[in-house]
């Protein structure tokens, strides 16, 4: 995988928009030109940008709320948008996180299992838009409840004829489907900072469950727990780690897999290993440079299962790599992340804003 990001066209604005009686104060944006290659998508080009800002009655010590917008466009016909987006309001007493997007993408597909075979590699397509959102209210110092939403609906599904896809059980694969998902949402946040933490616990937990109601082709459950911490250790060098577990229930469509590959496991082909439950531990150390230049290294372990106890008798996986990370907004802290991850059957390159967790 060969990617280039060029990042020669940066621009922010800091301060109230226009007048004291608009809505937000200490607006910045940062905005790039993407220009990037993988064998499954040919080359590809767009633009990612990032914008912080405070609600005006805000005080001044509190988190920034952000948006980041990203579109791309592949050779071969694949569009990207996708938009997640932060909100702090009230002294941070409410949070609202989620995302709006809109993706005709390739996804890769090795079968189901942490003993799938690096040969049965096979590439699907699908088109679905996406949006989540979730409302939380802080209850107790640092702890918020809330509900959330997820929607997905798949279609334009493309397999290969007589592919390990086509003659798989999966859930999902005949026409896509819509994911309808509404749940309950918790945080334990006593982070220091949002975009680049040097100390404190970030802990997410949440159940969702299939609704009918709200027009699911599907008929499942799944729970997931995000643990992060964060230690400054000497200087400004950090430990981060993180730990996560999650299990979806019977009826989960093969699109809502958990899996190896994502941010916390660097290294892995996305998605190649994916199953209904995942326990995965991350961890990275990340150090100054010079001036604005920063440097990471990390390491993964994890596995994938059919149900959650298999988690705990199962086959784990490792992937390890270093990474460079250059300031673009040095108020909030926000960064380019460059990142060459390897596993045991090989290597990938990743470019994108902010940390990995």
């Amino acid at each position: 995988m060969i990617v280039l990001l060029f990042c020669n066209t940066i621009f922010s604005q800091k301060d109230t928009i226009v007048t004291k009686e608009n809505l937000i104060k200490d607006f910045d944006l940062t905005a790039l030109p993407v220009l990037f290659y993988l064998p499954e998508t040919g080359l590809g080009y767009g633009a990612l940008g990032i914008a912080t800002f405070k609600f005006n009655a805000e005080p001044e010590l509190s988190r920034p709320s952000s948006a980041q917008l990203a579109i791309s466009y592949t050779t071969k016909n694949q569009l990207l948008i996708f938009a997640p987006y932060e909100l702090y309001w009230d002294n941070e007493k409410w949070r609202i996180v989620g995302e709006l997007g809109f993706y005709k993408y390739f996804y890769n597909f090795y079968g189901v299992g942490i003993n799938s075979l690096e040969e049965d590699f096979e590439i699907y397509e699908v088109t679905f838009p996406r949006f989540r959102f979730s409302i939380l209210r802080e209850v107790l110092p640092n702890i918020s409840l809330g509900i959330g939403y997820e929607l997905d609906i798949f279609s334009n599904l493309g397999v290969t004829e007589g592919g390990i896809l086509e003659a798989s059980d999966v859930i999902g694969k005949d026409g896509g489907g819509t994911v309808s998902n509404i749940g309950i949402q918790a945080f334990y946040d006593s982070r220091d900072h949002i975009f680049y933490p040097t100390k404190g616990f970030f802990i997410q937990g949440g159940f969702f469950t299939a609704a009918e109601f709200l027009g699911s082709s599907f008929s499942y459950s799944k729970f997931s727990l995000d643990n992060r911490f964060y230690q400054k250790i000497k200087g400004n060098q950090v430990l981060a780690t993180n730990l996560f577990i999650a299990n979806n229930g019977e009826g989960t469509p093969f699109y809502d897999f958990n899996r190896l590959g994502s941010n916390r496991t660097r290294g892995f082909n996305d998605r190649r290993y994916q199953d209904n439950a995942e326990l995965s531990f991350a961890t990275e150390y990340r150090f100054p440079i010079a001036g604005r230049f920063g440097g990471v290294a990390f390491a993964s372990t994890g596995t994938v299962a059919p149900t959650f106890n298999d988690l705990f008798t199962n086959k784990y996986r490792n992937a390890g790599g270093l990474g460079l990370r250059y300031i673009i907004n040095k108020k909030d802290g926000i960064r380019i992340r460059v990142d060459y991850g390897y596993a045991a059957e090989g290597g990938n390159l990743y470019f994108t804003i902010r940390e990995a967790f």
